[in-house]
Parts: C-alpha cells; sequence; structure tokens
C-alpha cells in the first residue's frame, strides 16, 4: 500500500497530490483545481479510481457522492479534514 501514514502534509501538498493523481487518471495536464472535474472531460469511472487512489494515499474514506464538488479543490479540501489538517495518522493510532 503507497500510504502517507505518520506523516504531516501541508495543505499544498495535498493539493498537489491530489492535482498528480487527477492528471495521471485523466492523462490530462491541462486541469483547472477549481472546476468540476466532470466538465474537464471526466468520467463516473475516472472519478471513482481518483477518489480511490487519495483513499488508498491518505489512509482515509472519502465518500465520491458526498463531496461538495467533483473539482481537485473540493477532494483536497476533503482529505484534509479526514487527514486532521494534514496530521496523518496510522491505522493503529486511529
Amino acid at each position: 500500500m503507497n500510504t502517507l501514514s505518520g506523516a504531516r502534509k501541508s495543505a499544498a501538498d495535498i493539493h498537489r497530490s491530489i492535482s498528480k493523481v487527477v492528471r495521471k487518471v485523466l492523462e490530462r495536464e491541462d486541469i483547472d483545481p477549481a472546476v468540476d472535474l466532470f466538465d474537464q472531460g471526466a468520467t463516473s469511472m475516472a472519478f471513482i479510481r481518483i477518489v480511490a487512489q487519495a483513499n488508498e494515499m491518505y489512509d482515509i474514506t472519502i465518500d465520491a457522492a458526498a463531496l461538495e464538488e467533483a473539482s481537485i479543490d473540493s477532494l483536497a479540501k476533503q482529505v484534509r479534514a479526514q487527514t486532521n489538517g494534514g496530521l496523518l495518522k496510522g491505522k493503529d493510532e486511529r
């Protein structure tokens, strides 16, 4: 598993890592982080893969349906909220 447990990540680090995942899954570099990913060509399956990778990377459980919108900004905000503001805990610390 490729988790980042036990580390502290800044908001910028989280945003950067989510952006990287999105660019890789969508195979595009020109993604606007504030715009809904579906408006930028993402499919439902691609978005599910993005959320699954974020969940695995940060050892969290984001429900894709619960997000305000399907944007990088919204996803990064949710990651930050679920990691206690960037403080990442290992599974045994939860």
